[in-house]
């Protein structure tokens, strides 16, 4: 008898969505996780939405901040990441990887 194909692993179920706040929207391009973990570091860091609107622009911002800069190595002025709670000693870049990719390609 044939062996039965194993069946596909199921991909993880999707985190619930993140309790409203103001400002707080997923990005076009942004995944349910990275938006769930953005909402958790918001009321991990700065506990519940300020009734200000600039202060939750200001959170929703920093939020993005911290995204970018944990994702994807993204650096900020240092005011901004230090209120984001990133970046802190963390070397700056230096375009070596964008440099050797080029090269890898044949661009000049």
């Amino acid at each position: 008898a044939a062996a039965a194909a194993a069946a596909p692993a199921a991909a993880p179920p999707s985190p619930p969505p993140p309790p409203p706040r103001p400002y707080l929207t997923r990005q076009p391009s942004e995944t349910a996780r990275a938006f769930a973990e953005r909402a958790a570091y918001l009321r991990e860091r700065f506990g519940p939405p300020p009734a200000d609107e600039l202060a939750a622009m200001r959170q929703a911002a920093l939020s993005m901040v911290w995204q970018n800069s944990r994702q994807l190595g993204c650096r900020y002025p240092a005011g901004a990441e230090e209120r984001a709670g990133c970046g802190a000693g963390r070397p700056l870049a230096t375009g070596a990887a964008i440099e050797g990719e080029r090269r890898a390609r044949g661009a000049r």
